[in-house]
């Protein structure tokens, strides 16, 4: 399950490709209902044994969080 700061949460299953995990089937969902775009940055992280917190940063921000890359 992936959950998200604006406490919604989906079903996901993570599939084994090439010896990677990969979420598959109800990633479409996330994607839609927090309308992703490519240039979106995604931070996950475990939580429990099967939870995943998914953190969104969009133009580097996200909440009062941001990012910044040392060139």
């Amino acid at each position: 399950m992936i959950h998200h700061q604006s406490e919604r949460s989906w079903t996901v299953y993570l599939r084994s490709i090439s010896g990677e995990s990969v979420i598959t089937d109800g990633w479409k969902n996330v994607v839609r209902d927090l309308q992703l775009t490519k240039q979106t940055l995604l931070h996950l992280r475990m939580i429990k044994d099967k939870d995943i917190y998914m953190d969104c940063f969009v133009n580097n921000i996200c909440g009062d969080s941001f990012l910044t890359v040392n060139r």
